[in-house]
């Protein structure tokens, strides 16, 4: 599905993230994103079956009048035998999945250093097969874990290896990268962005965009002087707000407000004061090792097509 097109042509649009919602109903999730004033969704495949039932997601976005230009494959560790716990075929079935949802990006993780086999598909094959499909295999930058890069692209040269790339701000956060630095080296295969501010504590935080040590406001002002015109999923901790539903819609209506200003170039005061609903997050999180948890959960009594 490609509708509803974006309301402002020409610039960025701005998704919501589903992962932080997986262990909710997906119909939940894009209500909630549709409320806080979203026009798309980035829908991770993962356990939850609604998640990979094609049908279930166009519907699900229709009713909240929402587009899915973006997807996710199931790569991260915990989610390693969602479709297949092959790379190849895993990829495969998700770019299938992609296209049968009228995506343009599926979201990739590279194969670990060690699954040498399939380094070269996804550097290569993997493009021209999405290609084939009037899709982009894009690949992410990763980060290190326990100080040891699993990952087999985590620093700019080698995302640069790759014919699509999705450009992630926490995770180069962890991994000590300079956003601007990075940007000037990958701009031109960049074709989606993960936005989030960086707690600085070594993890990959998610971290409410004016909260952390990355220079979010003056970096998306660049990226919107830069010309850019794709996609950017706002991918933040929420957990804070558990089933509040109304903080939620508060808090990611807050966030989108941020980004659309400082792409704009409309950079806050230094002296204006902090984002309350920010703040609660930021002082509230507490990520594991491999950044899961971010999860929050529908009121009892929701069902699809209830009232917003």
């Amino acid at each position: 599905m490609t509708e509803p097109a974006d309301p402002q042509a020409g610039r960025p649009q701005l998704l919501g993230a589903t992962g932080p919602f997986m262990f909710s109903p997906l119909g939940w999730t894009m209500d909630l994103f549709a409320d806080a004033g979203f026009t798309g969704v980035e829908v991770l495949f993962s356990h939850n079956a609604e998640t990979r039932d094609s049908d279930k997601i166009c519907n699900f976005a229709r009713e909240a009048g929402l587009s899915v230009p973006v997807v996710h494959g199931p790569y991260m560790l915990f989610l390693r035998n969602v479709f297949s716990s092959h790379y190849v075929e895993k990829s495969r079935r998700s770019l299938e999945l992609a296209d049968e949802v009228g995506a343009t990006t599926l979201v990739a993780h590279a194969p670990l250093r060690w699954e040498r086999a399939h380094a070269d598909w996804a550097r290569s094959g993997a493009a021209d097969e999405a290609a084939e499909r009037h899709l982009r295999f894009a690949m992410e930058n990763l980060y290190p874990v326990w100080g040891l890069d699993f990952s087999s692209v985590v620093r700019p040269d080698e995302l640069g290896r790759y014919r699509h790339v999705v450009f992630d701000t926490s995770h180069f956060a962890v991994t000590g990268v300079d956003l601007f630095e990075a940007w000037h080296a990958l701009g031109d295969r960049v074709v989606h962005l993960h936005v989030s501010n960086n707690l600085g504590n070594g993890k990959d935080s998610h971290a409410p965009l004016d909260t952390g040590v990355l220079p979010i406001d003056r970096f998306l002002a660049h990226v919107g002087r830069s010309g850019y015109t794709g996609t950017i999923t706002l991918e933040l901790d929420v957990r804070p707000y558990g089933d509040d539903r109304a903080g939620l819609v508060d808090f990611l209506a807050g966030e989108h407000a941020k980004a659309e200003r400082w792409l704009r170039g409309d950079l806050p005061s230094r002296d204006a004061p902090p984002d309350p609903a920010a703040a609660l997050v930021a002082s509230k999180l507490e990520l594991d090792e491999t950044g899961v948890g971010v999860r929050a959960g529908p009121p009892s009594g929701w069902a699809p097509g209830g009232a917003r």
